[in-house]
C-alpha cells in the first residue's frame, strides 16, 4: 500500500478532506439481505483518519495508488517494514 505523507496534521487533514468529498461520503449503508439502501445503518463518512508517524509527520492511505510505499518512510526514519504475514488457509 502506499500512503500520501504531509508536514502538518492541517494539511492531511485536508487532504483526507478531499479524497472523502471526491468519492462521495458519506456513503450510506446498505441492508446486506437485501442490498437496498438503509439510511438508520453505518453510514462510512470519511476515507481515512490521519495518522502522525513517529517523525512527526501524517499519512494517509492514497486513495490512487500513487504516493510512497511504507517502506520508504520508515527507512527514512531508521527502521525496516514488516509486511503482515500471509494469512493461513483453513
Amino acid at each position: 500500500m502506499k500512503y500520501r505523507v504531509f508536514d502538518t496534521e492541517a494539511e492531511a487533514v485536508a487532504a483526507e478532506a478531499q479524497v472523502s468529498a471526491a468519492i462521495g461520503c458519506p456513503k450510506v449503508g446498505v441492508n446486506a439481505k437485501t442490498g437496498l439502501p438503509a439510511p438508520e445503518a453505518q453510514a462510512t463518512e470519511r476515507w481515512a483518519i490521519p495518522q502522525q508517524i513517529a517523525d512527526g509527520r501524517w499519512v494517509i492511505p492514497s486513495p490512487d495508488d500513487t504516493g510512497v510505499e511504507a517502506e520508504a518512510w520508515l527507512a527514512d526514519l531508521g527502521l525496516e517494514y514488516v509486511p503482515d504475514p500471509p494469512e493461513e488457509e483453513e
